[in-house]
């Protein structure tokens, strides 16, 4: 069995085995940077070619973060100056089939008041509630970022203070806020 420090991309089969673990993940966390399936799924050929043709050269030793910051990397260099903070509302559609029409709406609403939320916290703090939104540990956000692990630890404990005077602040409902994150954190595990 293959451990973390000994990850080798030296066939097809194992490129394609990495690709088909990470890619939904990838393309999400590309997708909440760029905003476009078609820059996004761009970014990531990309970052996959060039995992392919540098494989005799890199050294990897924890490939989940190695992919997240190369993902980074690729969607920093495609942005755009019209891009806005929020994301886009196909990114969060919630089916028919999922609620009743009210329900629906709830949930959309609650969506939209964390993304608000969100995306008031300082880039750093806000990347790192998205990371962590993709399934990604602090140790992997701290290699994808390229910092300590201290530091994720203080960034996520200062987003979630800033988070919880933001909702005290404005108001907002904790169930409304509660049931946001968990429907987040639902569509990003199956999206």
């Amino acid at each position: 069995m293959q451990t973390e420090s000994e990850v080798k991309i030296n066939t097809l089969h194992s490129l394609e085995t990495i690709f088909r673990e990470h890619y939904s993940s990838l393309f999400r966390y590309v997708h909440t940077m760029v905003k476009d399936d078609d820059e996004a799924k761009d970014v990531l050929s990309d970052m996959f070619l060039n995992l392919w043709t540098q494989k005799d050269n890199l050294q990897i030793t924890n490939i989940k973060a190695y992919l997240f910051r190369a993902a980074r990397n690729g969607a920093l260099k495609t942005l755009t100056a019209k891009q806005t903070d929020e994301l886009t509302e196909q990114c969060w559609n919630i089916t028919e089939q999922a609620f009743s029409p009210f329900e629906r709406l709830v949930a959309k609403e609650s969506v939209q008041i964390v993304e608000r939320l969100i995306n008031k916290l300082p880039a750093m703090r806000k990347e790192i509630i998205q990371l962590r939104l993709t399934g990604l540990k602090n140790h992997e956000i701290a290699k994808v970022l390229d910092v300590t692990e201290k530091k994720i630890e203080y960034h996520m404990r200062e987003a979630i203070e800033q988070l919880g005077y933001y909702m005290r602040h404005e108001n907002y409902d904790r169930a409304t806020i509660a049931g946001g994150l968990l429907l987040v954190n639902i569509m990003l595990t199956f999206i």
